[in-house]
């Protein structure tokens, strides 16, 4: 496991062994790529809105994922803007502090999970296109709740809790 930077000091992914990307990078890969749809969405069929046809759901997955990629763009190069405005808790009740708080950010069908470092620097650590209410519900939103949970316990063996020790360990990898 190897941390990759987007934007220094505001954005960074998980580089998993063996994957030829960091994790940003495949999903935005695998997001616009119509055969990966189409396939996805057959087979998740039962999950679907009824009113959206399989090309038409692909098309807006696609469009999606170029939205959350502008975003981040824009975020990562504006210091006058703060990540904050894309993540947001995982957890829709959490409200107190918490050191690497699981974070998601979402765009219609799509989430983009990370960990929060410190203000405005967040660690992407997977993400996944969703039509269930909860993560535990299918198994490809549970895989990515895993690798959320993987990375949290990684960094925090590694004893980071602010951007300090982060780049600490960046440095040292």
């Amino acid at each position: 496991m190897k941390i990759v930077s987007i934007f220094e000091e505001r954005l960074y992914a998980f580089k998993f062994q063996g994957e030829k990307y960091h994790e940003f990078r495949r999903l935005l890969n695998l997001w616009s790529d119509p055969m990966y749809l189409v396939q996805f969405l057959k087979n998740n069929k039962n999950d679907l809105p009824e009113n959206k046809t399989i090309p038409e759901l692909a098309q807006t997955i696609a469009n999606n994922a170029k939205q959350i990629d502008e975003t981040l763009k824009r975020l990562g190069t504006n210091k006058k803007e703060k990540m904050e405005a894309f993540f947001s808790p995982l957890n829709n009740f959490q409200y107190q502090f918490r050191i690497l708080a699981e974070q998601k950010g979402r765009e219609n069908y799509l989430r983009v999970y990370a960990l929060k470092i410190d203000e405005n620097c967040f660690v992407i650590t997977g993400g996944t296109i969703k039509f269930t209410h909860l993560m535990e519900d299918r198994i490809h939103t549970r895989e990515e709740l895993m690798k959320n949970t993987q990375c949290r316990d990684y960094l925090l063996s590694e004893q980071i809790f602010d951007l300090v020790s982060f780049k600490d360990l960046l440095n040292n990898q």
